[in-house]
């Protein structure tokens, strides 16, 4: 019988908050991937014979950073035994934290999609919450992914949207159809348990099938928070929805992650980023230092803009106060009509 905990923080999440040591990750994956997924026991002395005889010595250390990490449990003695902790699932919200962790951290970071090299820029959103337009109104997960090319000019983002579902559902994959109208890329995610018998390979096929045809990535996802058991049955092929569309649900997205997504495309690595400045010294409140913030990272490296730019954003008044305060420290020079550029411009 295999048994359920409370699994806090994923395999990717524990690399990338450092408790997994980055000089261990490689043995510790390995090690993690010998433990079977279906949260049955093996034991260490199992899990070293299948190890190449270099890094044997390492598997006892591998496990107790697995346990450190609630990973797995492990019982007493030289031999111990092994199991991996299941999280308990609910239903299709409890999937939402697993998977999107998952996709932030070691799909987002897999080749082709590779978004988070320290050049590039990736953002994970929970969007099932716009859903109260409808059920087909909003995908569950979407990830936002901006990269850099050396032969090509410019940069380019990425919308991918995941619709999930805790089970096989061919209709799934038509919810993820539709949100290819403000998106490049659309999967559909489905759960199937370990414990359960294994999944219809009629079914499979009939959505895998769909999916090739749509170009809607299809993926089986039998532990959401170890993507190491996750399969790509289809890749998403790459859409190009109407530009408006696309800008409107980038720009309808959790304000916060706009404003990196806002710095990471206005740095240019042809004439160099806009120098630094800490906000936090100007003895603005909180809100106001975001909206400096905003305004200082909207100016071009070799333009200006005006109050006309922030309509429907930044009310005018607080634009104007502002302004004069960027511009009484040198932050921002003001020019003629209200407008603002850069020092030295």
């Amino acid at each position: 019988m295999t048994k359920e905990t409370n699994v806090t923080k994923t395999y990717g999440e524990l690399v990338k908050d450092g408790i997994i040591p980055s000089e261990d990750e490689e043995i510790v994956r390995r090690v993690y991937a010998l433990v079977p997924p279906d949260g049955t026991s093996t034991t260490q002395d199992q899990i070293a014979k299948a190890t190449p005889d270099t890094e044997t010595p390492k598997v006892a250390r591998s496990i107790d950073i697995l346990k450190a990490g609630a990973l797995v449990t492990t019982g007493r003695g030289g031999s111990r035994t092994v199991s991996r902790n299941l999280h308990t699932y609910t239903g299709e919200l409890s999937l939402y934290p697993h998977m999107s962790a998952e996709i932030k951290t070691r799909w987002a970071d897999e080749w082709p999609h590779d978004y988070v090299e320290p050049d590039r820029f990736c953002e994970v959103l929970d969007t099932h919450a716009a859903k109260g337009g409808g059920r087909w109104s909003a995908p569950d997960i979407a990830l936002l992914g901006g990269k850099t090319l050396p032969f090509l000019p410019g940069k380019f983002l990425d919308v991918v949207t995941f619709e999930v579902k805790p089970r096989l559902d061919i209709t799934g994959l038509y919810e993820a159809l539709s949100h290819r109208t403000h998106a490049t890329h659309a999967y559909l995610v489905c759960r199937h348990p370990w414990k359960d018998d294994p999944p219809n390979p009629g079914l499979v096929g009939r959505i895998a099938g769909e999916a090739a045809r749509t170009g809607v990535g299809f993926i089986l996802a039998p532990q959401p928070d170890d993507y190491a058991t996750w399969e790509e049955i289809a890749p998403a092929t790459r859409w190009n929805p109407e530009p408006e569309q696309l800008h409107g649900f980038v720009a309808s997205q959790d304000l916060n992650a706009l404003r990196e997504l806002r710095k990471w495309l206005r740095a240019d690595p042809f004439l160099g980023d806009r120098p630094s400045v800490d906000f936090s010294r100007l003895g603005l409140s909180e809100e106001d230092q975001r909206l400096a913030e905003d305004i200082y990272m909207e100016i071009p490296l070799n333009g200006s803009v005006g109050w006309k730019h922030f309509q429907d954003w930044i009310e005018k008044p607080d634009v104007d106060r502002l302004r004069r305060i960027l511009t009484d420290r040198g932050i921002i020079r003001s020019i003629q009509a209200g407008g603002m550029t850069l020092p030295n411009r």
